[in-house]
Formats: C-alpha cells, sequence, structure tokens
C-alpha cells in the first residue's frame, strides 16, 4: 500500500470536502467548486467526487489539488497534515501500519456517526424546549403546570447555550460533552413519554 492509497483509505471525500469549505447539502450534494452554480450539482461519494454540472471527478487526493492547485504528493502531505495522520512518505507501510490505519479508519466513522447524532439531539433539544414552554403553558394562574412546561422554563437557556458550544468546539472539546448529550437524551425522551399530571 502506497501512502497514496493510505491517505484514500483514512480520509473520504465528504469529509475532506466539508474540512476544506466545499457546501455540503443534503445526500452528499454539493455546490461544486469548480464552476459557477446555485443549486448543488457535485455528488460526493466515500471513495471520489462526480460533477454533473461541470463533469469535474476524481478521489480525494484530486480534490485537493484541485481546491489549492497541488501536485498529488502536495495533496497528499495537506491532507497528511490537516488530519494528523501521521504518515511517513519516506517508506512503505508494514502489517502494523495496515492495521493502524483501518483502525484510524473505523474511528473516524464512528466519531463522524457520534458527531451526526450529537447535532441531531441538540437541535432537538432546542426545538422541543421552545415547543414544550408554548404548547404546555398554563392558560390560567390556578391551573396546574405541566412538566414540560417546568423544565422548559428551567433549561431554556441551557439548552441554546449548549447547542452553541458544541458547533463551536472541537473534536476533543465534543467528545468532553458526550455525556451531557446523553443525559440530554435521555431526560428528553423520559419527559416526552410520561404522563404529566401536572406539579402544583
Amino acid at each position: 500500500m502506497t501512502i497514496f492509497e493510505e491517505v484514500k483509505e483514512l480520509v473520504d471525500v465528504p469529509t475532506a470536502a466539508c474540512h476544506y469549505g466545499v457546501e455540503v447539502h443534503h445526500g452528499n450534494m454539493a455546490i461544486c467548486p469548480f464552476h459557477h452554480e446555485r443549486t448543488p450539482s457535485c455528488k460526493l461519494y466515500e471513495r471520489n467526487y462526480h460533477c454533473f454540472g461541470c463533469g469535474a471527478h476524481g478521489d480525494v487526493i484530486r480534490l485537493v489539488q484541485e481546491l489549492f492547485g497541488l501536485t498529488p504528493m502536495e495533496a497528499v502531505k495537506q491532507i497528511n497534515s490537516d488530519f494528523s495522520l501521521g504518515l511517513d512518505a519516506r517508506r512503505p507501510p508494514d502489517r502494523a501500519d495496515t492495521l493502524l490505519i483501518q483502525r484510524k479508519k473505523q474511528e473516524r466513522k464512528a466519531y463522524a456517526k457520534w458527531e451526526h447524532h450529537a447535532f441531531e439531539v441538540l437541535k432537538d433539544y432546542v426545538w422541543t424546549i421552545r415547543d414544550w414552554g408554548r404548547q404546555y403553558a398554563p392558560s390560567r394562574p390556578e391551573e396546574s403546570q405541566d412538566a414540560r412546561f417546568v423544565y422548559a422554563l428551567h433549561y431554556a437557556g441551557y439548552a441554546e447555550y449548549i447547542a452553541n458550544e458544541f458547533m463551536l468546539a472541537d473534536k476533543e472539546e465534543r467528545l468532553s460533552m458526550k455525556e451531557d448529550i446523553e443525559r440530554i437524551e435521555k431526560e428528553i425522551k423520559e419527559l416526552a413519554g410520561e404522563s404529566h399530571r401536572g406539579i402544583n
């Protein structure tokens, strides 16, 4: 396995495209960075990309080459540095290197899956609390308060805060918030599933 193959094994095209500022939409359709367009026409597959508008096509190394005007080796070095891959271009990889590459790839995919889930949890958290604050607000002073309304009153500011913090955080900071996100997900599920007979 060459360093070119190692890089392509470790970093998929959608991950690199997002990292380098390509505007990626639903279904991994992107605004093509190689011609002017308003509607996404560039499909990002795991191993390559293809633009149905201008015909641009290639793998992750080609993508970085074209984005920054680099040679193939310069693109490899750029990716190696930007994604902290720790690859050594001066020697061919041995079996230990190959196993490490596979483990790093699995870890990267697992993190990407968790990160996406965490974004969804926090987005739903903010919107659920906003909804509960309106939907379950008592209509009269003497009316008992629904537990969801009380929760919304207490945590509306916190929900906005933690969602914003997660968006601005780097990978290590996001991972440090994992327990908080798991707790939030559990609390919302428990409150949504209760009978809510009211809090006096």
